[in-house]
């Protein structure tokens, strides 16, 4: 590989990557992560307590189903 091609080759590389920037931090990450830690878990909705109830009520009325439930797990 001669001079000419090497810089064709460099030419290329710098063209199909753009220079790197400085992308350093904007500011400490930490209290970002503490209000993640310490905000609120949201609330179950009310259809979660439904599909709750319903399985229930389905796991009471066919039993031979919960073998099959605890398999699939």
């Amino acid at each position: 590989m001669n001079q000419e091609e090497k810089e064709k080759l460099t030419a290329l590389l710098r063209s199909a990557f753009p220079p790197v920037g400085d992308h350093g931090l904007r500011g400490d990450l930490w209290p970002r992560m503490q209000g993640r830690l310490n905000h609120r878990p949201t609330r179950m909705a009310w259809f979660d307590f439904a599909l709750a109830g319903v399985a229930a009520a389905g796991f009471i009325a066919f039993p031979a189903v919960i073998p099959w439930v605890l398999f699939q797990c």
